[in-house]
């Protein structure tokens, strides 16, 4: 498994992606609120093709 890089100050966290983060990322994706201002919503696949995307391991069709 590969180290976890994190970087926190007082306000703000970054890290690497987790597993743990495609599901509430999925979910934020569905939701036409958060989604109003992109073409649509995403379907989990589309959504986990995009989080591949953004970490570097994959391709997205978006």
């Amino acid at each position: 498994m590969k180290e976890i890089i994190e970087l926190a100050t007082k306000r703000l966290k970054l890290r690497q992606w987790k597993e743990s983060d495609y599901l509430p990322f999925s979910e934020m994706n569905a939701d036409p609120v958060v989604m109003k201002y992109y073409p649509g919503t995403l379907s989990v696949d589309e959504s986990n093709a995009m989080a591949n995307k953004l970490q570097g391991l994959g391709t997205c069709t978006q």
